[in-house]
């Protein structure tokens, strides 16, 4: 597999990772009521996919030092 390859399935794994573990706690925020549940997860899932974009990027900068 080239390199790109190996980039893009990097990138698929942290994204979708990112918008299961974020829609996961927004469900639970929905849940208890605080607000309202589809809101909940569409706004963790986006908190989800930034938060695990910046882990990345923080990962691979530290590998590259």
């Amino acid at each position: 597999m080239s390199d790109d390859n190996k980039r893009f399935l990097e990138w698929v794994e942290v994204i979708s990772k990112g918008i299961l573990l974020g829609g996961s706690i927004g469900a639970i925020v929905g849940w208890f009521g605080i607000i309202h549940i589809a809101k909940a997860v569409a706004l963790g899932g986006l908190c989800g996919i930034l938060a695990a974009v910046n882990f990345k990027q923080r990962r691979d900068d530290r590998k590259q030092q």
